[in-house]
């Protein structure tokens, strides 16, 4: 199991950190949100444990972003807050499960394993030959991994999650919820995605028809893939 640890308490961190160490878990540890996106977009981590006190944002805010980002970890919350309004805020946020300091280490790793188990059962997205392992930012055809850039692979998602026409409005909603999105931005990440789902078929020597991306003008994007 690859955890990633967001807190900002070092000594904590370490602890944590060791803890898991000597229970067969890998750790990575960031310090802020910034650090921890980085390390999300380069790494499939099977959960992560986010601090609701960030230096530069709250981890409400942050996990509300990752799902917003289509980014769907399984994700334990850690907090001194105990109160039901602060629970209530979190689960809203897109947290799966939430953890009140100070706490015993046993029950983390346990809740970790729990949440590992819940999200390999049910991070499996399906459709025709094309399937997607959301946690592990993956995505296949007829078993063949598709190379992605992170941005290649949220709209995929997106695309896929919805499977039907998905109006450009939601796209950027989705993409670029900062609002720095612009029409250029969006051609030129459907044109790369293209690319990447054509250079997996070439490759492969499949039909172009397995997995197609059709412009609506004016409307939108569509998936299209043979069921």
């Amino acid at each position: 199991m690859l955890v990633l640890l967001v807190e900002d308490e070092v000594p904590l961190a370490k602890l944590v950190c060791e803890y898991l160490a000597e229970e067969g878990i890998e750790t990575d540890h960031a310090i802020t949100a910034h650090h921890a996106q980085q390390l999300i977009d380069k790494h499939d981590f099977d959960v992560l444990i986010l601090d609701i006190n960030l230096p530069d944002m709250s981890g409400f805010d942050f996990c509300q972003q990752l799902r917003e980002h289509g980014i769907n970890i399984p994700t334990i919350m850690l907090t001194a807050r105990h109160t039901l309004a602060d629970k209530e805020q979190g689960f809203l946020a897109g947290t799966d499960d939430y953890l009140v300091k100070p706490f015993a280490m046993q029950e983390l790793v346990m809740r970790l394993k729990a949440l590992e188990q819940r999200g390999n059962r049910s991070d499996k997205i399906q459709l025709g030959e094309l399937a997607l392992a959301v946690s592990q930012h993956q995505a296949t055809i007829a078993g063949h991994v598709i190379e992605l850039s992170p941005d290649e692979w949220r709209l995929l998602l997106l695309l896929t999650r919805e499977n039907q026409t998905v109006s450009r409005q939601k796209i950027f909603d989705q993409l670029w919820p900062d609002g720095n999105g612009s029409d250029d931005g969006l051609k030129m990440l459907v044109f790369r995605l293209r690319k990447s789902l054509s250079a997996t078929l070439e490759k492969h020597q499949m039909n172009k028809d397995v997995i197609q991306i059709r412009t609506l003008r004016s409307i939108g994007l569509k998936l299209e893939v043979p069921l």
